[in-house]
C-alpha cells in the first residue's frame, strides 16, 4: 500500500461514525426526486462548515462542489457523483433510524452514497495539498425518475464549465459480499424505457359484447403481440420488453372503458432499443385500427446504455486493489437494471463501480425492497476506495 492510500485509509477509519451518522440522518428523512429540498438544504450546510466551494439549486435541488489541488499546477478534473433521491417504498425494517417520512425510503443505497461522498469531500480537502487539478463533488437529483436528473444537471451552465476529465460513481450492491468492490469495463448496464399505453373505447354489460369494445381483450392481445415482436426481434445482444402493469377498472360483468398498461422495455443494443420502440408504436397503431379504438402510447424519454470507459476501469481495479487489497477487488456480470449516470457515459470517459454491503449473518434484503438495510461497515471501504480513486486520477 502507498503512502496516500495508507492516509485514506487512515482517514477513512476516523470518519466511519460520522459517516453513520450521516447515512442514518439521510436514511430518516428520505424524499422523492426532485424534490430533495432538505437533503439538499443539509449537505449545503455541511458544505458551509467545511468552507468548501459550491453552487446549489442546479436542477432544482442539485450541488455541485469542488476543491482545487494545491500540490502542483496542471492535474485532471475528476467528478464524483452520488445521488438525493429516495423511493416511493413503506419501509418495514423496524430499525430506530427507520424513514420517518411515511410511504418513502431510501431502499436503493443512495443515503449511503452522499454519506460516503460527504467524507470523500472531507478527506480530498485535508489532502488538498497532495494532489493536482480539481476534484469536483455532484449530488445529483431525480436519479430514480426519466429522464433522470443526471441529463437536466448536465445542461446547467454551472456543470457545463467543469470539462470533467473522468466521472466517478460508486453504488452499493446487497450481492456483492461486504466490503468488496466490484467492476466492469464497456457495457455495464441496459438501456430502459417505459410504455405508458391506454386503450378507450366502448365499454358496457359484459353479457351484451356486440355492443362494445372490448377493451380487456384487446389490451391482452396487444400485450401478446409486443412480447412476440420483442422475443422476434433479430439481435446479439439481451432485448428484454416486460410489462409490470394493466389496470381494467371494471368488474365481473362490466367491460370498462379504458384500459391502462405499463411496462419497460431493456436493451444493451442502442439501435435495437430504436427499432423496437418503433416497431411497438406501429403495432399500436395497427390493433387501434383493427378495432376502431383509441390507443395511446408515451415513450418517456429513457436512460441510455451505460458504458465505462475501458481503460479507466482497469487503472482503477488496480488502484482499488492498492488500496483494498487484490481479494478485495472483483469483476461484475452485466446487469439489465439501468442507471440515469449512463447520460455522462455518452459524453465523458466514466467509472462506475460497485460497493459490496451483503452480510449472509444480517439477512440482508435487496435493492427497492421495503426490508432493504446494509452492513454500514462497507461505507468505509465505499469511502476510500471513491476518495483513492478521484485524488490518484488527478495526476494519471
Amino acid at each position: 500500500m502507498d503512502r496516500l492510500a495508507e492516509i485514506i485509509t487512515a482517514k477513512a477509519n476516523e470518519l466511519f461514525d460520522e459517516t453513520i451518522r450521516l447515512r442514518r440522518h439521510f436514511h430518516m428523512y428520505p424524499e422523492l426526486s426532485f424534490r430533495e429540498y432538505e437533503t439538499s438544504d443539509y449537505i449545503c450546510r455541511y458544505l458551509d462548515k467545511l468552507g468548501i466551494d459550491y453552487t446549489a439549486k442546479l436542477a432544482g435541488t442539485g450541488i455541485i462542489a469542488w476543491i482545487n489541488g494545491e500540490k502542483k499546477a496542471g492535474g485532471k478534473t475528476i467528478a464524483l457523483r452520488a445521488e438525493l433521491d429516495a423511493l416511493p417504498v413503506k419501509e418495514a425494517t423496524g430499525l430506530p433510524w427507520t424513514s420517518r417520512n411515511e410511504g418513502l425510503m431510501h431502499a436503493c443505497g443512495h443515503d449511503s452514497h452522499m454519506a460516503m461522498l460527504m467524507g470523500a469531500i472531507k478527506i480530498s480537502s485535508d489532502l488538498r495539498k497532495e494532489f493536482a487539478g480539481k476534484m469536483v463533488f455532484i449530488f445529483q437529483p431525480g436519479e430514480e425518475l426519466a429522464p433522470g436528473g443526471a441529463k437536466m444537471l448536465m445542461e446547467t451552465e454551472t456543470f457545463r464549465g467543469i470539462s470533467p476529465d473522468l466521472i466517478i460513481a460508486q453504488h452499493v450492491l446487497p450481492d456483492l459480499p461486504s466490503v468488496m468492490t466490484g467492476f466492469r469495463a464497456g457495457k455495464y448496464m441496459a438501456s430502459s424505457d417505459e410504455l405508458h399505453i391506454t386503450i378507450t373505447g366502448r365499454g358496457g354489460h359484459a353479457a351484451l359484447p356486440e355492443k362494445s369494445s372490448d377493451q380487456v381483450l384487446i389490451g391482452s392481445e396487444l400485450v401478446i403481440r409486443l412480447r412476440e415482436a420483442a422475443d422476434k426481434y433479430k439481435t446479439d445482444e439481451p432485448l428484454v420488453l416486460g410489462i409490470g402493469s394493466f389496470i381494467a377498472r371494471g368488474a365481473t360483468n362490466i367491460i370498462p372503458d379504458k384500459v391502462s398498461i405499463k411496462g419497460t422495455v431493456r436493451t444493451f443494443d442502442e439501435k435495437a432499443r430504436k427499432d423496437i420502440l418503433g416497431i411497438m408504436a406501429e403495432i399500436c397503431r395497427e390493433v387501434e385500427k383493427e378495432y376502431r379504438v383509441r390507443i395511446e402510447l408515451d415513450i418517456p424519454e429513457g436512460y441510455p446504455v451505460l458504458v465505462n470507459d475501458d481503460e479507466y476501469v482497469r487503472m482503477a481495479m488496480d488502484l482499488a486493489k492498492e488500496i483494498n487489497g487484490d481479494d478485495m477487488v472483483t469483476g461484475l456480470e452485466r446487469r439489465m437494471s439501468s442507471e440515469d449516470f449512463a447520460h455522462y457515459s455518452l459524453k465523458y470517459p466514466v467509472v462506475f463501480f460497485r460497493t459490496g454491503i451483503g452480510a449472509e449473518t444480517e439477512g440482508l434484503s435487496g435493492l427497492h425492497t421495503p426490508g432493504f438495510t446494509m452492513d454500514e461497515k462497507a461505507m468505509i471501504t465505499g469511502l476510500k476506495t471513491i476518495s483513492y480513486l478521484g485524488i490518484r486520477f488527478t495526476e494519471i
